[in-house]
């Protein structure tokens, strides 16, 4: 198995950030799904906190082996599976209705820098 030492200089720091900020946002979920349900319109903590060790495990997949491309697909696969949880919920407030806006931003972050990430695995390839 590779490791992030092992990953083409070019792509480390992205890899290394979004794997790092995967495990941060999979850690609030986790740690505090009710808030996040409730402040979401979602409403199902379970579903949260389900969602949090899923985006931590990828996380820590793509810090310990950053340069395997599955990694990435997982990952983005994972985001997919959040947006489709996300098309649950069903906000009746204003707050309600700003925390998923938050919610689809971070989504939206992530996506971009998995994309961003990719390209660099694939020029440093070459």
């Amino acid at each position: 198995m590779a490791s992030l030492p092992k990953t083409p200089a070019t792509a480390r720091p992205t890899i290394y950030a979004l794997g790092l900020a995967s495990l941060v946002i999979g850690l609030i979920k986790t740690a505090r799904p009710a808030a996040i349900a409730g402040g979401t319109g979602l409403g199902e903590a379970s579903m949260v906190r389900t969602l949090g060790l899923r985006e931590m495990s990828a996380g820590a997949g793509l810090l310990l082996d950053g340069g395997d491309k599955r990694w990435l697909a997982a990952h983005g696969l994972n985001i997919a599976g959040q947006v489709a949880v996300l098309l649950k919920a069903r906000p009746s407030s204003r707050r309600e209705w700003q925390g998923l806006a938050v919610f689809y931003g971070v989504l939206l972050g992530l996506t971009l820098a998995d994309i961003y990430a990719a390209q660099r695995l694939r020029e440093a390839e070459g």
